[in-house]
């Protein structure tokens, strides 16, 4: 069986289009989605949107894992993505034992109104019901991987730089967690009251003084023990460095784009030997051990799912449906202070 489909392509920065399109039923070990919704990441997505990530200008090499532009390019318009989608299972190919017909499950695949994925890529949303709340299972998974890769100790001073969807899950990860002090920075009004909601214990607006100086005011002058750094922004990164303590620690979450022009390695860096982790969502941290995996902490995240359903209900801000999906980029891509999550909505 085939049908016809919509999908959403990149077609160059910050241009997309819709294309109908023939898409065959699923094979050996696969299934048929109808997609009901997927969220477009303000983050990682919105670099690839931009044309900022670095696969558009050159590759990978696997075996050094090194970029080079000496061999072309990973990525060429038009391309497909997205990786935030839910939606239910709509026909089973063979061999398939474990989903059946009106599943809800999540799935990494491009935006559109239907995929056809292998069966053991999905993620079952079992009793969960509302499929917007599923569409947060990545960010979920990417919020938690930072605070595993942060490793902080019960009492610590933690910061959060930027509280948008990303934020605003680490620092409810933090309440759980233990943290004595749980300092969130964000420019956004809205969003530093959203985080008060969530555990946040000081908000600092950054454009009201040094975030460094007032950490410092915050903590008897010993600075932060961990900065989790989630605003993708250089200036950030560069304050966040600032903030940690003497042999803090600063966690990157984002992926950057764009140019590093404020980043000093000079000063605080150099003298108070702050550790910068990068935190990947496709590992997990190694010093946990080999008893944690990234399919552990999957299952971890789905549970988290249903208990912060309500706050996650809340960070929708915006639906659009397929045929305005440009006006949803277009929305994250201002920057506009009242939108956090924008879902493409199939339904």
């Amino acid at each position: 069986m085939s049908l016809t489909t919509q999908s959403l392509y990149f077609t160059g920065p910050r241009a997309v289009e819709i294309r109908s399109e023939a898409l065959g039923g699923p094979g050996p070990g696969q299934v048929l989605l109808n997609l009901e919704v997927s969220g477009i990441s303000a983050g990682t997505e919105l670099n690839v949107f931009r044309g900022l990530a670095p696969q558009w200008r050159q590759s990978m090499d696997p075996k050094t894992r090194l970029f080079s532009d000496a061999h072309g390019s990973d990525w060429s318009w038009p391309a497909r993505y997205g990786y935030a989608a839910v939606g239910r299972v709509a026909e089973i190919g063979r061999d398939v034992r474990a989903l059946k017909a009106g599943d809800l499950v999540f799935a990494y695949v491009p935006h559109g109104q239907h995929a056809v994925v292998d069966a053991n890529a999905v993620v079952p949303l079992g009793d969960l019901d509302d499929a917007e709340i599923g569409v947060f299972f990545a960010n979920l998974n990417t919020a938690y991987n930072g605070v595993l890769d942060a490793n902080i100790p019960l009492g610590a001073d933690v910061v959060v730089s930027g509280l948008g969807v990303i934020g605003q899950m680490v620092t409810r990860l933090l309440a759980r967690n233990g943290a004595r002090q749980i300092i969130g920075v964000d420019t956004i009004a809205q969003r530093r009251e959203l985080a008060a909601q969530g555990g946040a214990t000081t908000l600092l607006d950054p454009r009201d003084g040094p975030v460094a100086e007032r950490v410092r005011e915050l903590t008897e002058g010993r600075g932060a023990d961990t900065v989790i750094e989630v605003s993708g922004a250089a200036p950030a990164l560069n304050e966040a460095i600032r903030t940690a303590g003497f042999n803090g620690t600063v966690i990157a979450m984002s992926w950057y784009g764009g140019t590093f022009e404020s980043l000093s390695l000079s000063g605080e860096f150099h003298h108070n030997r702050p550790r910068i982790i990068s935190s990947q969502v496709g590992t997990v941290n190694p010093f946990l051990g080999p008893l944690w995996s990234v399919g552990r902490r999957g299952n971890i995240a789905r549970d988290y799912l249903s208990s912060l359903a309500p706050a996650l209900k809340g960070f929708i801000t915006h639906r659009v449906p397929l045929a305005e999906a440009g006006r949803g980029y277009g929305l994250l891509d201002q920057g506009s202070p009242d939108v956090m999550q924008v879902l493409i909505d199939y339904r």
